[in-house]
């Protein structure tokens, strides 16, 4: 049977600890709906967590407008509360979609849970469904790459947006965005602008224009934070979202809380942070100091806070400004 002529899945499991990717994946689900207005009409998102099943049993059995097929999104599956009679509701949902209906369903997962390579175990009953239906359903695990991968994510990312990148280059933007993609992905668009692709981008590039701008006010926010010193916290916070966009003053400190997590974890395991960070070495210094006045329940709440509000943000649901200073505040209360 020739690949045009198979049936598409009827639900997609997409997890892991790369939004970046994640959110890709879904872009190009979209973009077979048609042209971005029908592609509107017929996508639907919900949240897990406030999801009804009768609802969302309605919106799945919709006629798609003027399209082949719907896109229905879930986003934060794995706190759907899939137990008991609620889980036998929401299985029997998925085996009785229509063709015309592609349900994703997405799950970010913090650093360490990628990093394990064991699913949580709240997203196993999900795997296993999916196992057992091969021709309807469709699993994949995005994890962030790392070290020699990740620089060559970047040098593959550069050559999608049209550009290329000097070896040096590539290593010194690995360490300055401490491989986050989404940083990366919004620095290269910035780094190819600025030579106007018509060069590669050298170190200096880098050099001149990477090293954040608010980036002392990341770290003095995270101190004051640390500190539950409410003042500090919210001078330094607001005056990084006046030097950035509400999207990339987010993106680095979500960058920060996640770098935070992985030391913080490292530490507990008796390990040194420069073993498991990949930035700059005053960075990981920094970020180690940071990490002791955080205890990881703590850093793994405040980063789940900032997964939901991202999600949140990109759903309509919340001002991604008010968000982030939201959550300030709900630290140092």
């Amino acid at each position: 049977m020739a690949e045009s002529d198979r049936t598409p899945p009827t639900v997609y499991l997409l997890y892991g600890d790369d939004s970046l990717a994640i959110s890709e994946f879904i872009t190009r689900l979209r973009e077979k709906l048609g042209d971005p207005g029908t592609a509107d009409l017929n996508t639907e998102r919900l949240v897990a967590s406030q999801m009804d099943l009768g609802r969302l049993a309605e919106i799945c059995a919709a006629t798609p407008f003027l399209a082949r097929r719907r896109l229905v999104i879930v986003d934060g599956v794995a706190h759907a509360g899939l137990e008991g009679p609620r889980a036998q509701a929401f299985f029997e949902l998925l085996e009785s979609l229509p063709p015309s209906t592609a349900l994703a369903l997405l799950q970010v997962l913090e650093p360490q849970e990628a990093k394990s390579g064991d699913p949580p175990s709240k997203l196993q009953p999900l795997i296993e469904w999916v196992s057992r239906h091969p021709n309807s359903a469709f699993v994949r695990l995005f994890r962030t790459p790392s070290g020699p991968a990740f620089a060559d994510w970047l040098r593959q990312r550069c050559a999608r947006m049209g550009g290329e990148i000097e070896p040096r280059a590539v290593q010194l933007l690995a360490e300055w965005v401490g491989e986050d993609a989404r940083v990366a992905d919004q620095e290269l668009a910035k780094l190819l602008d600025y030579v106007d692709r018509q060069r590669p981008v050298r170190a200096a590039d880098v050099e001149q224009l990477t090293p954040f701008r608010g980036q002392s006010d990341v770290f003095a926010m995270v101190d004051a934070l640390g500190r539950r010193e409410a003042k500090q916290a919210f001078t330094r916070l607001r005056r990084l979202l006046e030097l950035e966009s509400p999207g990339y003053a987010f993106a680095m400190i979500r960058r920060q809380f996640r770098m935070l997590l992985i030391a913080r974890e490292a530490i507990d395991q008796g390990l040194n942070p420069r073993q498991v960070l990949h930035a700059p070495a005053f960075v990981v210094a920094k970020v180690a100091s940071q990490a002791q006045n955080f205890t990881l329940p703590d850093l793994e709440r405040i980063y789940h806070d900032l997964l939901d509000l991202d999600i949140a943000s990109k759903t309509g649901r919340a001002d991604l400004t008010v968000g982030i200073e939201t959550l300030a505040a709900s630290l140092v209360a």
